[in-house]
């Protein structure tokens, strides 16, 4: 079972929802958070520290957490505050991951 890779040229969003999909398609437990568009413009509703990476995924003991980027653009402060203290944490997988690491996803989610 395999989901194609994402196209070289996808956009945040559609590579978000490939990750979230495969996650799904190989029984993970997966939480993305939307932004929504208010009166001021776009927005994701959280409290407390920003920065928590896109993907939070569990299954069978495992954790990974997963910063999603297309094209060149790089982790903020705030993403590598939560990416560092993440990695710090023994059992937690930490990722920044492309859609040029479709392999690696993918087999993060396989188990292998």
């Amino acid at each position: 079972m395999s989901t194609p890779p994402p196209a070289a040229k996808e956009t945040e969003a559609g590579f978000t929802t490939a990750v979230v999909n495969l996650a799904k398609l190989y029984g993970w437990l997966v939480y993305h958070a939307l932004p929504l568009r208010t009166a001021r413009g776009w927005a994701t509703g959280t409290q407390g520290d920003p920065g928590l990476p896109d993907i939070v995924a569990t299954k069978g003991g495992r954790v990974v957490f997963a910063e999603l980027k297309v094209g060149r653009n790089p982790t903020t402060e705030a993403q590598d505050a939560w990416l560092s203290r993440l990695a710090a944490v023994p059992a937690a997988e930490v990722f920044v991951w492309r859609p040029a690491d479709w392999a690696a996803i993918e087999a993060t989610f396989k188990g292998q």
